[in-house]
């Protein structure tokens, strides 16, 4: 009868260490399994996050682009205008000379 209860209690000690071998291997599957899906989910958060900040810089890169094209346009015109105030003054300059030249010319 002692050596059945001490067989039983062995058994149950084996069948203890047993059980807390296997709950600490699945306490580190758990763990590695969760710390697997935690990085997966960053990365997506980052491939999101790095996507839309492409997204705003491309955005961004237009809008700079169309101010750019606008300004430069501007200036242009500007130029033009100038180039037309110039050539109608010209006309006004050579006769301008033109008449002091000869201007001088007649009272020497």
């Amino acid at each position: 009868m002692f050596k059945d209860e001490l067989k039983l209690i062995r058994e149950a000690e084996e069948k203890a260490d047993q059980m807390r071998r296997d709950a600490k291997l699945s306490a580190k599957t758990k763990v590695h399994d969760t710390n697997l899906a935690a990085n997966k989910r960053v990365e997506e958060a980052f491939a999101i996050e790095k996507q839309q900040c492409q997204e705003i810089i491309a955005e961004g890169q237009a809008i700079a682009q169309k101010l750019y094209d606008d300004i430069l346009k501007q200036a242009e015109s500007t130029c033009d205008e100038l180039e037309e105030q110039a050539e109608k003054q010209q006309m006004e300059a050579i006769k301008f000379i033109t008449e002091r030249i000869v201007g001088s010319s007649v009272d020497c």
